[in-house]
């Protein structure tokens, strides 16, 4: 009698796949939820796409060969890609949404630790740990979100000329003028979102 042998898919690769396609979706999500919220805000769909960062490569041709740090500064500063919403009667550009390489590592790591969270194993004992697991993800979610905001430029017609932290942005459209465009306000939100990730993360292995 002949048998048949049918090999199961390895379960580590099935894991990698789905940890793979959910980190992608949501990093797509991030655009998706920063260009809509933009497009609500500002009013106007994207009707214009800009690519910076090709038009600076001459530019850091010529600085890498006696500056290669301060050239390669130059080039991570650069946004790769602008969606922008431009007048078609002005020809003015009422505003962009803007990302640069830290912007998009950022995303990227945020999306793939949160996608290998919603592929972890569960765990056999996790109706003793629900209301903990919960928490976690309450954590982790407002941390991603913290950290996103921390690291999205965008421009505004109304508020600025140049690429500008959407927190100003948001503050300056709320009527708030008096401070100055100090770093550190991202860099405390960036700190914080980090915390709250890693303590959602820790929650969840716990």
């Amino acid at each position: 009698m002949d048998k048949t042998v049918v090999i199961a898919p390895n379960n580590t690769t099935r894991s990698t796949r789905a940890w793979l396609v959910y980190s992608g979706l949501i990093f797509i999500g991030f655009f998706a939820i920063g260009l809509l919220s933009i497009t609500l805000l500002n009013k106007g769909w994207v009707n214009h796409v800009l690519y910076p960062v090709g038009a600076s490569v001459s530019m850091f041709q010529l600085i890498w060969p006696e500056q290669p740090l301060a050239a390669l500064e130059f080039l991570l500063t650069q946004s790769f890609i602008t969606l922008a919403h431009k007048d078609p009667r002005s020809a003015l550009t009422l505003w962009t949404l803007e990302y640069d390489a830290i912007t998009l590592l950022v995303y990227l790591v945020v999306a793939a630790l949160l996608g290998r969270m919603l592929t972890r194993p569960p765990r056999h004992d996790a109706s003793r740990n629900y209301g903990l697991s919960r928490r976690g993800w309450r954590s982790s979610l407002l941390g991603a979100g913290l950290l996103i905001i921390s690291v999205t430029y965008m421009t505004a017609i109304e508020h600025c000329s140049g690429a500008t932290w959407v927190g100003f942005v948001a503050l300056y459209g709320l009527g708030f003028d008096g401070f100055d465009l100090f770093p550190a306000y991202q860099w405390i939100l960036f700190l914080l979102g980090a915390a709250l990730l890693l303590i959602g993360l820790r929650r969840q292995t716990a």
